[in-house]
């Protein structure tokens, strides 16, 4: 892609907006940007169409390089990232990493049948944790909390609280 004007890193960003409002629209929910710049972590927000009008917000992450274990995915976090995700907040702040295989030609396919973006998202609330001091911190995803069939659904009962 000699014209491209987006980094590795910026397209992967994009491709994990791109995956959060389709499992957001699949589920019939409203996706929207997050401020820019973006000061607080809040790559996104999800609303429902419940009477309560749920919400939550999402911080983004992709990698093409994960490392996986028994207890799931690991993933290291930016200390500013890692805090903003702790903190008391009034709108839940999930994050949502896209996993994507490790050769860019395999990250999206589109046919005529089907678009494919590969691999999966995973998802975990870091809510009432403890804030690091060091520069970064590397977290665990749990296994179950891998994003499948079920969508945005367990996100949505644990902004319901």
């Amino acid at each position: 892609m000699d014209d491209a004007i987006l980094t590795d890193n910026d397209r992967k960003a994009e491709l994990s907006f791109a995956y959060l409002a389709a499992l957001a629209a699949y589920a019939g929910y409203t996706c929207q940007r997050g401020p820019q710049p973006d000061l607080a972590s809040v790559d996104a927000t999800i609303r429902s169409g419940d009477a309560s009008g749920t919400q939550f917000d999402v911080q983004l992450k992709a990698t093409s390089v994960p490392s996986r274990g028994t207890e799931g995915l690991r993933f290291r976090l930016s200390r500013k990232n890692h805090n903003d995700l702790v903190a008391d907040r009034m709108t839940p702040l999930m994050l949502i990493v896209l996993e994507l295989p490790p050769a860019d030609a395999d990250w999206l396919e589109c046919t005529l049948e089907h678009t494919v973006v590969r691999r999966r998202g995973w998802w975990i609330s870091l809510s009432g944790r403890d804030p690091t001091e060091g520069e970064s911190k590397t977290i665990v995803i749990p296994e179950e909390q891998r994003i499948g069939t079920s969508g945005l659904a367990p996100l949505m009962t644990v902004a319901r609280g």
